[in-house]
């Protein structure tokens, strides 16, 4: 089966093409929106607004437009965002290139240095999985690791969602794009942790009491105490499983998993069937902006030389279609031999190299990125599309439609 896949390229040459104000519209138009809105209709847009040092993430003007267009056919927009993973710097006393998306609190004035704030959007600006990352859906999947996933909570508020992906490299992933979206954006700040390192989640009872000491202090819950033999307890009944805590304990004293690449790529895909189960499958429009393509994903605080030039802004409502037709495109494209591609020796020559099995990745035994000097091919994108269409979420076959903008007299 063949998924629509509409596809408006990066190239303009007056107003009247603008990447932002008309394209993006446009590429959410020829999805059937407007037949499917209703007045007052609640339409969440869900992006990234990039990690604090980060620059490559979508530009705010091309979300404001999207909630002019929004506000246009009478419905009401709201652009979100979700907690990441860990603990916030004021609990932590370090900052990493992670720092800054633990709590709504800290995220949000990344937000505002960022320019995404209500007056540039428009539009109210809110966590998906609340100021905490605590409001959480507990939706059931019969996934390959997963049967039950951690949805944002707040998704329950709305009734269409509009899916505006960043369409980038990413170290474990192979890619991000409309799946890694809706796998990592689109759950709570636990379902990002169970993503990465799956749902292993012990305490060391024996632990003395002073290991878990922040521990006690931060638990938005309070589903951790202190028993009458100096003892932590954890009330699993109150526990959200957020896994802050695992981030301030002292020595080790709360175990979670660690999962290989494969899996993490399986686990994001467990995550992003269930948010499909959860908010219905009809009710998501999806948006990739294949800009500023660099290997690095908008949650880092990199923000290296672009991969290829820009491509454009393709949609679908197929999420799988849509991300394989963004890889198709940029394996066609020709490379930037500034970027991290021209350092690697015995890179394939010419066009049509699947040039995403070459970018650095994450190597797990030495906790370290390896940039791929050597030039070993590396399919991880391939296994996220096919693990993809595997489990449903769409289908890798795509009909490819340019639109071309029509030029008006003024």
């Amino acid at each position: 089966m063949k998924s629509k896949v509409y596809f408006f390229t990066a190239r303009t040459h007056t107003h009247q093409e603008s990447m932002s104000k008309v394209k993006g519209p446009l590429a959410l138009k020829q999805l059937g929106i407007e037949e499917k809105l209703k007045a007052n209709d609640k339409i969440v847009i869900k992006t990234h607004f990039g990690a604090l040092e980060n620059t490559r993430y979508i530009r705010p003007s091309y979300i404001r437009f999207l909630c002019d267009y929004i506000k246009h056919l009478g419905a009401t927009p709201i652009v979100a965002e979700s907690c990441g993973w860990g603990a916030p710097e004021e609990f932590t006393g370090a900052h990493t290139e992670y720092s800054g998306r633990a709590t709504e609190k800290e995220y949000l004035e990344v937000a505002l240095m960022h320019g995404y704030t209500e007056e540039t959007m428009g539009a109210p600006i809110i966590m998906l999985d609340g100021p905490k990352g605590i409001d959480v859906e507990r939706q059931k999947i019969q996934g390959k690791k997963f049967n039950e996933v951690a949805v944002a909570g707040r998704l329950r508020e709305f009734d269409k969602l509009v899916l505006a992906s960043h369409f980038k490299g990413h170290i474990s992933a192979g890619f991000g794009g409309a799946i890694k979206n809706l796998g990592i954006g689109c759950v709570s700040k636990g379902g990002k942790v169970e993503a990465h390192t799956g749902k292993t989640f012990k305490f060391n009872t024996e632990a003395p009491i002073s290991d878990y000491e922040v521990c006690l202090k931060i638990c938005p819950t309070h589903a951790l105490s202190e028993d009458k033999n100096g003892k932590i307890i954890r009330d699993e009944k109150k526990c959200r499983l957020c896994y802050m805590c695992q981030s301030v304990c002292k020595n080790n004293a709360i175990e979670i998993g660690e999962s290989t690449t494969e899996e993490f790529i399986i686990q994001m895909i467990d995550n992003a069937i269930g948010v499909v189960d959860f908010f219905g499958r009809e009710n998501i429009f999806y948006l990739n902006y294949a800009i500023d393509i660099t290997w690095q994903c908008d949650c880092t605080g990199g923000s290296d030389i672009n991969l290829f030039p820009d491509i454009g802004i393709l949609s679908s409502l197929d999420p799988v279609a849509l991300d394989q037709a963004c890889i198709d495109l940029a394996h066609l494209s020709k490379i930037n031999p500034y970027s991290v591609l021209g350092d690697i020796k015995n890179l394939p020559k010419g066009n049509n190299t699947d040039w995403f099995s070459y970018i650095p990745r994450y190597n797990r035994e030495t906790k370290k990125i390896n940039m791929n000097l050597e030039g070993i091919a590396s399919k991880q994108w391939e296994l996220q599309l096919e693990a993809a269409e595997e489990i449903g979420l769409g289908y890798r076959d795509y009909e490819l439609i340019e639109v071309k903008i029509e030029q008006k007299d003024e």
